[in-house]
């Protein structure tokens, strides 16, 4: 008689993370529109994507470690006869769902499982269970002995040292995952433990870039561009020198900022996302040439200068108030009026930055010392009223409170950039269009998620 026992709880959430990654039915995650035609965005779509972007990271490395675990556990399970049967696995998934629920828990509360088709849970769970097995015969065990997650982690640090294991991907073949001895994971089944781990709001970005990549590509084939060589080398260039003149890489190179985002630069010239910027930036070439957008820069200068001009570092010191009066918001627009006066006086004396981490009621920049960042005139991101007075102010001038919607704000210009030349603004005018035309794309594509999948039964 074989051991269906339950294991602990920790066990449990241990094994719901210890997925084994199959390739499963290519349903449909998403719908679209597609050059004025319907389509849809597939579970392989979306699990590429992921594999992709995220196998340098910690998460993609984490996966992979998975993934490698997984062949071990096969390997010496099927050579010692110790893979359960199929009523073994329903007995214990029965088993593991009581003891769940005794916990106060749903399995369906586990992306691992929600996002699970039921044939790739049953073979996450034979995994798990031939694990147990194998630990419990290599240690000598009894069925009645609980194995610890660092029994488990020893086993497999011994398995693999008699496996020859890479897990490098600028060592590894493209489109291959892990190797294990001779055998290659390939990259789809990474795509898809990264998806069935993947929380709803990761899918949904998935989904949405897969989309609007798409429709990118679509757009960007009617017009007749493509991506060559030398449009990729230039763009690399282009990033690596704006990342050397930017201060916030303090000297950084080029190469260890891919690194830090996951990346090398290899691996960022097979990128769909960055190609689709490459594509995207044709496309308004093709559409608006330089000197075109040099005549809108004569016709326009000052909505060109408003919108991609220099900006302005921002302070803030905000006091928020209400009509009436509550335990939240206790100030009316009065008191909070009154309030930043008797404020703005202390600053006489006192740092700006002190004064706003004491004072202010803007969560996001009172640990700042109130240092709202650097905004262009016109910004989605801070009222009118504000930007106004930013823009209007000498540097390191304080404004009078100023009313908004939710409350009274002092301002300080902290830091003004220098007005770029034209070629400059030329340049980010181009930027604007691209960001533009993105929007754009993805909002006609009008992605719609269909309904979330359910726990396996």
């Amino acid at each position: 008689m074989r051991d269906l026992s339950p294991p602990p709880l920790l066990a449990i959430l241990f094994a719901l993370a210890l997925a084994f990654a199959l390739p499963c039915q290519d349903d449909v995650l998403a719908t679209y529109v597609l050059d004025g035609k319907p389509a849809s965005v597939s579970r392989t779509d979306v699990a590429l994507e992921m594999a992709f972007h995220l196998r340098r990271r910690d998460r993609g490395q984490q996966a992979c470690e998975q993934l490698v675990a997984t062949a071990l556990t096969r390997r010496a399970a099927v050579q010692k006869n110790l893979m359960p049967t199929e009523a073994e696995i329903a007995a214990f998934w029965e088993n593991l769902q009581d003891q769940l629920r005794r916990a106060g828990r749903r399995p369906e509360e586990f992306a691992a499982i929600r996002n699970t088709s039921p044939q790739q849970w049953f073979d996450d769970l034979a995994v798990q269970m031939a694990q147990e097995r194998l630990v419990r015969a290599e240690l000598g065990l009894s069925k009645k002995d609980s194995v610890s997650g660092d029994m488990l982690q020893l086993w497999l640090q011994e398995e693999r040292k008699k496996a020859n294991v890479v897990v490098d991907a600028d060592t590894l073949p493209p489109g291959t995952a892990v190797r294990v001895g001779t055998t290659e994971v390939p990259l789809i089944d990474l795509g898809i433990l990264l998806l069935r781990t993947a929380e709803d709001d990761e899918l949904d970005k998935f989904v949405r870039q897969v989309a609007t990549l798409n429709t990118i590509e679509r757009l960007a084939a009617k017009n007749g561009i493509v991506v060559t060589t030398e449009d990729i080398d230039a763009s690399l260039k282009k990033r690596a020198a704006e990342a050397a003149a930017d201060p916030r890489y303090r000297g950084a190179t080029f190469e260890n900022m891919m690194k830090a985002m996951g990346l090398t630069v290899a691996s960022l010239r097979d990128l769909r996302t960055f190609r689709a910027q490459i594509l995207l930036q044709k496309v308004i070439d093709q559409r608006c040439p330089a000197d075109k957008i040099a005549a809108e820069l004569v016709a326009d200068r000052p909505t060109a200068l408003a919108q991609h001009g220099p900006r302005r570092r921002i302070g803030l010191i905000f006091s928020r108030a209400i009509e009436v009066p509550n335990g939240l918001i206790t100030r009316t627009f009065e008191d909070a009026q009154k309030h930043l006066e008797g404020v703005r006086t202390r600053l006489a004396k006192d740092p700006f930055e002190t004064v706003a981490r004491i004072e202010s009621d803007h969560n996001t920049t009172k640990a700042q010392g109130g240092d709202a960042g650097w905004h262009r005139r016109r910004s989605e991101k801070l009222p009118e009223p504000i930007l106004a007075a930013a823009f209007a102010l000498p540097i390191g001038e304080v404004s009078m409170p100023l009313r908004t919607d939710d409350g009274y704000c002092l301002v300080k210009t902290l830091d003004v950039e220098p007005e770029p030349d034209d070629a400059t603004l030329i340049a980010r005018i181009r930027e604007g269009k691209v960001r533009e035309l993105e929007k754009q794309l993805h909002d006609d594509a009008k992605i719609e998620r269909t309904s979330k999948q359910k726990a396996p039964k």
